[in-house]
């Protein structure tokens, strides 16, 4: 006959005593991690949804990253219309002032040098605008950004050809003196006004892209965190609930086997 005096088997005894030390053991490598889940075996759904939540957030943030390259490379452009539209501006108060038939043709010319330089400068503006050495301002075309997580999530920023079109309307080689020298200015600057509004609503459309995938990373962060980051109150308080276990559980086994020890030395005597 076996001799139990708690009516609980060693194997029953030793298989509990495991059980807590197991969840002692999970607590802590919560508590020192900071994650809920530190293998498949906690929260295997649980894990998943993070694991899907954790890859969002991921492509959502090199999505942001090509987006503000488009914004670098916009605001490039912009800033080369920029400097064309300055020197536009001075090129046609030459012009102006070089129709004054009461200046002589010593005067004209010394005018046209300017005008001559400015023009230059425009031309190393057109050609010098580049983002990664792709050319903005002087090469028609586009260049596709991926700006979603989705295959689908895209958008397209245009390239001008501007050294092409002002060189049609005639401005590259701009004789101010000429009557039609004001048209072609102002043609000029009308193109110019359409190409910067172009490039200010593709940034736009950047940066409400952008805007939309912070939001939908926060949210998804704090969806993240509740799933997978330890809840220290919870966490602390299961491992004290799981010690006091333990501590009882090998104060019963040291009561059994101190009666265990009684009942045999009675049979002996």
């Amino acid at each position: 006959m076996p001799i139990n005096p708690t009516g609980v088997s060693s194997s029953q005894s030793y298989s509990l005593f495991n059980q807590v030390r197991n969840r002692i053991e999970e607590n802590e490598k919560q508590l020192i991690s900071g994650q809920r889940i530190n293998n498949a075996a906690v929260d295997p759904a649980g894990l998943q949804v993070l694991i899907n939540l954790q890859s969002d957030i991921l492509s959502n943030s090199s999505a942001i990253r090509n987006s503000m390259d488009g914004i670098s490379a916009l605001q490039i452009a912009d800033g080369g219309v920029n400097q064309v539209n300055d020197s536009l501006q001075r090129i046609r108060e030459l012009s102006v002032q070089a129709q004054n038939g009461i200046l002589n043709d010593s005067d004209r010319a010394a005018l046209q040098k300017e005008a001559d330089a400015l023009l230059s400068g425009i031309s190393d503006t057109l050609s010098q605008s580049q983002f990664n050495n792709q050319s903005l301002l002087s090469e028609e075309g586009s260049v596709r950004l991926q700006t979603g997580s989705s295959a689908d999530d895209g958008q397209d920023i245009q390239r001008f050809n501007v050294a092409g079109e002002l060189g049609d309307l005639g401005l590259l080689s701009l004789n101010i003196s000429d009557p039609g020298a004001l048209d072609i200015i102002d043609q000029s600057q009308s193109y110019l006004s359409t190409v910067s509004g172009e490039i200010g609503a593709s940034q736009s459309r950047l940066e409400s892209g952008i805007n939309r995938l912070t939001e939908s990373n926060l949210s998804q962060a704090e969806s993240a965190s509740r799933i997978g980051d330890t809840d220290y109150a919870k966490a602390l308080s299961e491992r004290s609930a799981a010690q006091i276990q333990e501590q009882a559980g090998i104060a019963v086994q040291a009561q059994a086997n101190a009666n265990r020890g009684l009942v045999l030395s009675l049979l002996g005597s």
